[in-house]
């Protein structure tokens, strides 16, 4: 069995890629999973997910907790465990106020940071393939020759980025110096993430669902931006990992650019509510982002993502979003 640590297990994507490493095809012969959580408090949303896909919850992967902010806790880790490959899915993604953003980037970028320094340390030949989920905050806004933004697009200039597009672009530069240096690496920088997560986890998607219920639905503002499933995103990063071919690449993974009011709309028919109708004015979505910065940071995306490099670097096809937003709404 191949030996695999996930960090951030108990998190959207980890917590779907242990889902996809111990499906009913097999995986739980094929993968050694170790799970790194942040606290014993944690795994509950890790068991939800587990169970909602008829899986056993218990007893079906290592667990272990640790505070990847601390390198001592990160080489403890390599070192027992010695993962052949090493998921790293652990990222703060908000925070409470603007004021807690610089907080975010050192916590991201000291996550990363110590894996890849605690990964290096190991003899060459036991070091593990370094598989980094990013996002596409951490691109540049230059479009390709469909207009699109694709994996050539390397952010130039952090001037006025958000704290998350700042954390993910200076995590980014971790991974390329464990690269540096001789580690394989491979990298995946997605949309946004859709997936089913508990109730009690506090995702905004199911807070979002939640308003939509209540009526509170009926707005939508400019812009558009990507999405992509959190089961493509697992899946497309076990089979990354098991192709040389792909090491050393990043691939961005996006199934649609969707508007935020076709996003809206989308919702809205999950849940047989009336589908927006009211524009929200873009001064007003300024006026509130001193309040809300993670609004801000959402709504100022108005770009297009190509999602279509990895299509033909391995077997892989994206989901019907439709369908992703449906399951989420049956919760």
């Amino acid at each position: 069995m191949q030996r695999v640590m996930i960090s951030g297990a108990t998190g959207l994507v980890g917590s779907h890629l242990i889902t996809s490493l111990l499906d009913s095809q097999g995986g739980a012969a094929k993968y050694s999973p170790i799970a790194v959580g942040h606290s014993e408090q944690s795994w509950e949303r890790l068991e939800w997910l587990l169970a909602r896909r008829g899986l056993d919850p218990k007893g079906l992967c290592e667990r272990r907790v640790a505070e990847l902010e601390y390198i001592d806790d990160c080489r403890r880790l390599i070192q027992e465990h010695r993962p052949e490959v090493l998921f790293h899915c652990a990222a703060r993604v908000s925070v409470g106020a603007a004021r807690d953003g610089e907080r975010l980037v050192t916590e991201n970028v000291a996550m990363t940071h110590n894996l890849i320094t605690a990964a290096l340390e190991l003899p060459v030949d036991e070091r593990p393939l370094f598989v980094h989920v990013s996002s596409i905050a951490a691109l540049g806004g230059s479009v390709g020759p469909n207009g699109c933004i694709d994996e050539g697009a390397v952010m130039e200039n952090l001037a006025g980025a958000s704290a998350y597009a700042r954390s993910k672009f200076l995590a980014e530069n971790e991974v390329w110096r464990g690269a540096a240096h001789g580690l394989r690496v491979v990298m995946v920088n997605p949309g946004v993430i859709l997936g089913e997560m508990s109730p009690e986890s506090g995702y905004w998607l199911n807070g979002l669902f939640a308003a939509v219920r209540r009526g509170g639905g009926r707005f939508w503002i400019e812009g558009k931006t990507s999405f992509v499933s959190a089961d493509d995103v697992a899946r497309a990063m076990l089979l990354l990992s098991e192709r040389p071919e792909s090491w050393g690449k990043r691939y961005i993974l996006s199934a649609e650019n969707l508007s935020y009011r076709r996003f809206l709309s989308l919702i809205a028919r999950a849940v047989d509510r009336p589908e927006p109708m009211f524009r929200i004015p873009r001064w007003m979505v300024r006026a509130a982002s001193r309040f809300a910065p993670a609004l801000a940071a959402l709504t100022a995306s108005g770009r297009r993502y190509d999602g279509s490099a990895i299509l033909n670097a391995i077997p892989f096809r994206y989901s019907d979003l439709s369908r992703v937003l449906d399951q989420v709404g049956s919760l």
